[in-house]
Formats: structure tokens, sequence, C-alpha cells
């Protein structure tokens, strides 16, 4: 989580002691690549070294192999031999593998005094990031929460929300390089030099001798955030979820009271194929706002709702308001007080807020269906509807799902060491929920009942018990953080 330090060496005639420039990781990825230049006091400096990680088992060079699902963006770390075939989320073919991928460290510098107009082209024009996510998973499972868009009977939009996912984000290469399929840059694997020119290994300065060890490598920084994916069900041309990423990344932050730094937006799997977007809390430790989306049923509408009104229309009828309150100039595609900002420059051409408004529309009206793991609400009801040990149980999942409460994460959990089986579990809560019947009254199961109670208890987990049928909504209100609000669960 520490960031990245940039090593500046002394300058005479200003001060005779070294300096280090310290960037995030996800901004020194491409601040601190390879040859990049940085001014710093009046002064050019070119990124010509880095620091060499060592192997986990401390002999040679240490870099990974992974694989990013073409598809939907989720990364698959490769361990041992090719790796998987299809991706663990989406179940779609992977691509070939992306090699040498080296984790970067801090890197020196060496102040330049002269810079051709190429290399400022080349700096201008930038580096090619891609941006990869996986969720934590335990067991096997991925660990992933799931809400469904439904609008008028019919499916528009997931949202899959992962508590600290890792994301990496990789640097491919210059954007203007000769070769577009090869990736990465020539890397000195002794001595840490970058090589000058990407395409001719021998090319070398006089202060930056190059040894014959030389490797072309794939530079990535890796961190764990808060993220929320949103995949819409229909197919959306580029500058519909180009101009849908900027209008829900300003509408979050109005809602939630954000700083522009405190949340950031990408779309996945690349900038030129958009299928969804990956949104993630970038200040440290995240803002928690993310999750909201997920746990609170009417919370994306709002976020809908304000969207709207960023994009100048009226929430409630859509109708075209052509400027922001105290603008004096009609918006006809895209504005400052829209959907353009400092960060999309690359997109301004095609921002469009007339062309998500229908889409907006039907979100401030859609009604959520949420789910505790990465299958859909109907799939993992149906698979806790089968591990059911009697009907009462299966009334009390029914009873859920009418007034859409969340629903448990697994059933018939067993605790060995309290010798329990629980019928339903919330893991998040760390929560065991029992559906009690007439036999559960018998004194000597009343008293092992107790027993495991005090079991669960010592191991942090909290017992509840849901006994007569009319008594339901009474013990649900008073556990509203583990199951939402009866309330809000029926307002649309």
């Amino acid at each position: 989580r520490l960031p990245l330090s940039a090593y500046i060496p002394a300058r005479r005639i200003r001060s005779l002691d070294d300096e280090f420039l310290s960037r995030p990781r996800f901004l020194a990825i491409s601040e601190f690549g390879p040859r990049s230049i940085i001014y710093h006091e009046g002064s050019r400096y070119i990124i010509n070294k880095v620091n060499l990680p060592v192997s986990d088992t401390g002999e040679g060079f240490a870099i990974t192999r992974a694989k990013q699902c073409p598809l939907c963006g989720y990364l698959h770390p490769i361990t041992n031999g090719d790796g998987l075939d299809r991706c663990e989320r989406c179940g779609s073919l992977l691509d070939s593998p992306l090699n040498n991928l080296f984790r970067l460290q801090n890197v020196s510098t060496k102040r330049r005094d002269r810079i051709s107009s190429d290399e400022e082209e080349r700096v201008r024009q930038g580096y090619e990031l891609r941006t990869a996510i996986r969720f934590a998973d335990h067991g096997g499972v991925i660990s992933a929460r799931t809400t469904e868009l439904h609008f008028q009977g019919e499916l528009i939009g997931k949202l899959t929300y992962g508590h600290s996912a890792t994301l990496w984000r990789i640097n491919l290469g210059w954007r203007r390089r000769a070769n577009p399929q090869q990736y990465g840059f020539i890397l000195d694997t002794e001595r840490g030099y970058w090589a000058r020119k990407e395409d001719d290994q021998t090319a070398a300065e006089a202060d930056d001798p190059m040894s014959p060890r030389t490797l072309r490598v794939v530079p990535f920084v890796e961190d764990h955030k808060n993220c929320l994916l949103f995949e819409p069900t229909v197919g959306l041309e580029m500058g519909q979820m180009a101009s849908l990423q900027a209008a829900l990344k300003s509408a979050i932050q109005v809602e939630y009271q954000l700083e522009d730094s405190e949340l950031a937006a990408e779309p996945l799997p690349s900038g030129d194929v958009r299928r969804s977007i990956l949104f993630y809390e970038s200040a440290e430790g995240g803002a928690g706002v993310l999750r909201r989306l997920v746990d609170d049923p009417n919370a994306f509408a709002r976020v809908a709702s304000q969207a709207l009104k960023l994009c100048h229309f009226d929430p409630q009828t859509g109708e075209d308001l052509r400027h922001a309150p105290n603008a004096k100039e009609d918006c006809e595609a895209a504005c400052y007080d829209c959907l353009m900002s400092y960060y999309n420059q690359r997109e301004h051409h095609i921002l469009d807020r007339k062309i998500i408004r229908d889409l907006l529309m039907g979100f401030t009206k859609a009604m959520t269906k949420t789910a505790p793991s990465q299958n859909s609400r109907a799939e993992h009801l149906a698979e806790l509807m089968r591990l059911c040990g009697s009907e009462l149980e299966r009334d009390w999942l029914r009873w859920l799902e009418k007034h859409n409460l969340r629903l448990p994460s697994r059933a018939q959990a067993l605790f060995t060491e309290c010798q329990t089986r629980p019928d339903f579990v919330y893991d998040e809560q760390q929560m065991a929920v029992y559906i009690d019947g007439p036999l559960h009254q018998h004194p000597d199961r009343a008293h092992r009942d107790v027993s495991q109670v005090l079991c669960l208890e010592d191991m942090g987990w909290t017992a509840l018990r849901f006994t007569e049928q009319a008594q339901w909504p009474v013990v649900l209100k008073r556990y509203r953080g583990v199951f939402g609000d009866m309330a809000d669960s029926t307002a649309r």
C-alpha cells in the first residue's frame, strides 16, 4: 500500500541533498514509467533505472504471469502451468497470458538538459494502461455480492460489489509504438536500466551501460480497493458507456458528498472495448459508499436521479432543461457542468448526455434484487431452497423473498466445535439463524440449543432464533443491519 518513490540526484547550484518524489501506486505506474520525463524545480529528469525485485526463493529476477478475461476484465494470476482456460467469473475463453509481468518498485532518475521533440510527443501520447480486477475468494468461492436491476420485468443491469478486491494496473507500453501487439519495455535485468529504444536492445546512453542480460517486461502495480462493477445487460455503444461512466461517477460523488479524488471510474476490459464500468474508492481506507449501492435497495435509483439532474434533465419527467441552473449557454452534448472533467479529456469527443437519458430514467424506476454471492438472486435462492431441511425453513426463505430482504449466505453450515448446524448463516455479519418448530420447545432440546448458542457466541457469532411466524417481522425489525429494512424493500 506504500507509495512509490523516484530518486532525484542533488544539484550543486540548488542543493547538496538528494531528493525523493513520492506518488500513489496507480499514478506512479505512468508518471514513473520507463523513460518517462519528470519536471522538478525547473529541471528535466528521465526515469532511467528501477529497483529490481528478487524472487520469493531469493534467487533470480522476480517476474510473474497472468491472464485477463477479454469480456469482463477479470484477473487470473498463473502459478502453475498455463493457467485456466476459462474465466472464473463469466466462463468465457481466456486469451494468451501476459508474460514477464514485472512489479514496479522505486525508481531512479537522471537529469536531462535536452529532450528531443520525438520524446516530448511520445510522453504527451502517454502509455497504454490496462486495469484488471480480482475479487477476494474464500475456499475457492468468489467473495462478492450481486444486485440485479429489473425494469418492467426485464433485467437491465447488474451491480457486483467486492470488499478489498485486488486491482492491477498494467503498463503495456507507449501508445505510439511500432508494433501494437508487442507489449512491455526492455529492461537490463542485471543493473536495472531501461533501454533507450524499445526496438533496439543494443542502444544505450553513456551513463546507462546496458549489460548483455536484458528482457522485455511488462510493469504493473497492485493494490486492494473496495470495488463496484456495473454491467448493463444490453449492448451499449462506446459513447453511451463513456457518458454513463462520467454521469454515474459524478452522481455518486454528489449523493454521498465525496471529493473527486475519493472515487475513480474506469472501463473494463479496456478503453477500446467497454462492457462494464469499474468504480473503486481511491482514498486511503475507502469511503465506504460503494457498498451502500448494493445494501440499500433505493440507493442506485437515487444516484440515477442525481445523474439526470447533473445532465440537465428533470428526473421526474425527463424534460431537457438545456443547461445547469447558473449557466448562461445551452449544453448541446456535454459540458463541464455535466459530463466533462479534467480526467476524461480523451473522451470529450464521444460524450453526449442525450444518449443516456432513457437509460438513466429506467434506472430510477428499477427494482433491485440482491444476492450475497456473485450468482443471481434467483439462482442463490434455488440453492438455499434445495438445502433446506424442512418446509418451515422454505417458508422463511419465501417470506424473505416476498419482502425483498437479504438472503442468507449459506444453508446447513456445520460448526464442528459447537456440534451444531444452523439452518442459515450470514457470513459477513457472522449471524447464525435457526428456524425453530414445535420440537424445540421440548426441555431437553431447549437445553441443548442454549449450549450451542453459548458456544457460537464464544466463537464470535450471534445466534438468532425464529419461532412463531407472527413474530418474524418483530425479530427482523430488530436486526435491520442484517436483513435490511422491510419498508425500503417494498418502496418500489
